[in-house]
């Protein structure tokens, strides 16, 4: 079967621009030299994941993020980034914080580019607590088409619900990938037994397997901003297996040669064809259809 490279970065996040511009460019041709189709950045990667830690500090993280937002796709560093996908011949997938067309208005978005230029983009839904003082929520589940199969995009945050990753399968995506800036929680555990590092594992693991899809994730990773960010960016196959991972300190690229499609089809055969489908019981899930009242949370 054909065998498709595929790569992800652990990134170190800065609130340098140019810097950032120049690590993507350069983690870009690295990935293309390894004969990659497709390389995947963290969310905001151009501009930096805002220091939304230290809420006495969020109207700085504001002015900051409202300084440097681009708008999509036609913002000088994401053209920069656009066309080097276009120079390697290589899918590309980077975050930003985009500048919407209403003054002030932000969004946490990731952008698709490949060989023949820009694809589409997708922006955040489930904004965290800090987040919401920046960003303005998503509201949709985009799904494209590319030569490496169909591509759903999530952002960090999204993969804590089931919804996300199934509205995007039901909707015809076989590779499910997740930027993310996902950090470690102060005081639950030391590296890899941190509760953080637990969750995004076990999130990234589940997805893909309860989906039978690819999903490839990236994170930043070190000191930024005031959080300590976990790496671990990776590729889960179908099953819910790890084929690759940076792990907690490695910094740059890691790639994996996969067998797409392939892979999709051994997990159809696994359970006897198109499960989600054959076996899934929408009707029975009365509060999820909105015929029932949601009970916790309230």
């Amino acid at each position: 079967m054909p065998q498709t490279v595929i790569a992800t970065c652990a990134f170190p996040g800065t609130y340098d621009v140019d810097k950032n511009l120049d690590l993507h460019l350069s983690y870009i041709k690295e990935a293309a030299s390894a004969r990659a189709s497709l390389v995947v950045f963290p969310e905001t990667s151009l501009q930096g994941y805002p220091a939304i830690l230290d809420l006495e500090k969020i109207e700085d993280a504001i002015t900051k993020a409202q300084r440097t937002a681009e708008s999509v796709p036609d913002g000088p560093t994401v053209q920069r980034l656009i066309t080097a996908a276009m120079k390697h011949n290589i899918h590309v997938v980077f975050g930003l914080t985009e500048a919407g067309k209403q003054p002030g208005i932000l969004y946490n978005t990731l952008v698709l580019a490949g060989p023949q230029g820009y694809i589409g983009s997708y922006r955040k839904v489930h904004l965290t607590l800090g987040e919401n003082f920046i960003f303005r929520p998503g509201d949709h589940w985009p799904v494209f088409d590319t030569t490496l199969g169909k591509v759903g995009l999530l952002i960090c945050y999204d993969k804590s619900w089931p919804e996300g990753c199934r509205e995007l399968t039901l909707s015809g995506a076989e590779l499910l990938v997740i930027g993310s800036a996902w950090a470690a929680t102060l005081g639950q555990g030391d590296r890899e037994n941190n509760s953080a590092v637990r969750r995004y594992d076990l999130f990234d693991r589940v997805r893909a397997l309860e989906n039978s899809r690819w999903l490839i994730s990236s994170n930043f990773v070190g000191e930024h901003g005031g959080s300590n960010f976990i790496g671990f960016s990776q590729i889960v196959d179908p099953l819910g297996g790890i084929v690759v991972s940076s792990g907690l300190d490695h910094i740059g690229v890691v790639t994996a040669e996969i067998d797409i499609c392939g892979g999709l089809a051994g997990a159809s055969a696994l359970y006897w064809g198109p499960r989600l489908i054959r076996d899934r019981r929408a009707d029975t899930y009365k509060v999820l259809n909105g015929s029932s009242p949601v009970v916790v949370d309230g």
